[in-house]
């Protein structure tokens, strides 16, 4: 083999080596900016996820704050709840449910109904009482909710736990008056009627048969679809067995 023949040879080799290291260092360099980017990647999402943690507990520390805020308040009016004036504890009571939560409030009037002081017991009974209207007058006006499952909801917890309550009944009533009637919905006016019919008759009063019967007779001269007529009858089943003592 002459020298030019291995110099040729030489070079051949040199430059396969060169190319497989090249190409060694190519992949080698993109595994390790993959490599790179993925922890870049991973270290910018764990600053966001503390970013997020850190401004949910700025949340929770400040929503901490403003309860306890709202707790002093409360506090500052416990003494207005034995005052001897009716209307100033009535008014307490108020203020007392509009300053806590649903929750808050049952958890202090219960409390209140421990107490040994009787004004302070018939202030525990009088908020527990405020927060069940509260309660039902939502359910009596989600009756007539955009939402076809609201109005559903609605009608059925009514029909489980206020079938004997005539404060539920005056306000279904109410609702049917004529300066509120045009508020409802076809939906809004037969769910209503239906949950009407279904309450307990021991729950009406000659002044509610007797509104019953005047939104029967209006509803009927204004015309009504098989819906609403089939709950008009089974109302006017239950108004026409109503009969008090003379």
């Amino acid at each position: 083999m002459t020298e030019s023949t291995k110099s040729h040879s030489f070079v051949e080799h040199m430059g396969l080596w060169i190319g497989v290291i090249s190409a060694a260092i190519t992949t080698a360099m993109t595994v390790w900016n993959v490599y790179t980017k993925n922890q870049i990647d991973k270290k910018e999402e764990d600053l966001k996820q503390l970013e997020i943690t850190l401004k949910s507990r700025s949340t929770g520390v400040e929503e901490s704050k403003e309860r306890v805020e709202r707790y002093k308040w409360v506090l500052s009016l416990l003494p207005s709840l034995i005052d001897q004036d009716q209307t100033k504890r009535n008014f307490t009571v108020s203020l007392v449910r509009l300053a806590l939560t649903k929750e808050e409030g049952e958890q202090l009037f219960a409390g209140l109904q421990l107490s040994t002081n009787p004004e302070l017991r018939e202030a525990g009974q009088r908020g527990f009482e405020s927060l069940e209207n509260q309660e039902l007058n939502r359910l009596v006006l989600q009756m007539n909710a955009l939402a076809a499952d609201e109005r559903k909801e609605a009608v059925a917890r009514l029909e489980k736990n206020y079938s004997t309550s005539p404060l539920a009944i005056s306000l279904t009533l109410e609702r049917y008056q004529l300066d509120r009637i045009r508020s409802l919905s076809p939906s809004g006016v037969i769910n209503g009627i239906y949950f009407l019919a279904s309450t307990d008759s021991q729950a009406w009063t000659p002044q509610y048969k007797k509104s019953a019967e005047q939104l029967i007779y209006r509803l009927r001269a204004t015309g009504t679809g098989p819906q609403t007529g089939e709950a008009l009858n089974k109302l006017e089943k239950l108004v026409n067995s109503l009969n008090w003592p003379e």
